[in-house]
């Protein structure tokens, strides 16, 4: 099947969100912070954008509720990981800590893929791209506040793998 006849416009902002997720990645392995997390918060942007273009034009399709789900794991799974294991010196409960929130992280969105529910079980992942902005923010003012990532990281993961309710904000 040609990918380019599966394409649809609102798929170009996935691609965007997709992205912000890489370049976030590559900011944060370059030590370039305050990129890594403007990149974060423009991921979420886009994700949006996609989903109202979307629907708007009468695009949803499986194939592009795929691709969303896999930008999302990049840009609201991994590349927040990767923001909070540069900023730390590397060890095992580092390490275990990224490995246990991506592992939440993409469950959360296998979840999602296969449920036909309106609204959200478990905090939508996307959260991650306004939550990790706001963490480092908070870094760079007060880099003690490292120190309770991990809480959050922990408390956050489980979220997005409980089975709360969440109402559509977007």
């Amino acid at each position: 099947m040609n990918i380019l006849k599966l394409l649809k416009l609102a798929d170009i902002f996935t691609i965007a969100n997709l992205s912000c997720g890489i370049l976030s990645i590559t900011m944060s392995i370059e030590g370039n912070f305050n990129l890594s997390a403007s990149l974060l918060f423009l991921a979420v942007i886009f994700d949006v954008l996609d989903g109202k273009i979307a629907g708007l034009l009468h695009q949803k399709n499986l194939f592009g509720r795929q691709i969303d789900s896999m930008s999302d794991l990049v840009s609201f799974g991994l590349a927040p990981m990767l923001l909070f294991y540069s900023l730390n010196t590397p060890g095992i409960l580092i390490s275990a800590l990224s490995v246990f929130f991506i592992t939440c992280s993409m469950l959360r969105l296998a979840r999602y893929n296969v449920s036909d529910a309106p609204g959200f079980e478990g905090v939508p992942i996307t959260v991650n791209g306004v939550l990790f902005p706001i963490l480092f923010l908070i870094y760079s003012n007060n880099p003690v506040s490292l120190n309770f990532w991990p809480i959050i990281i922990l408390i956050q993961g489980l979220l997005m793998v409980s089975t709360i309710k969440v109402s559509r904000i977007f």
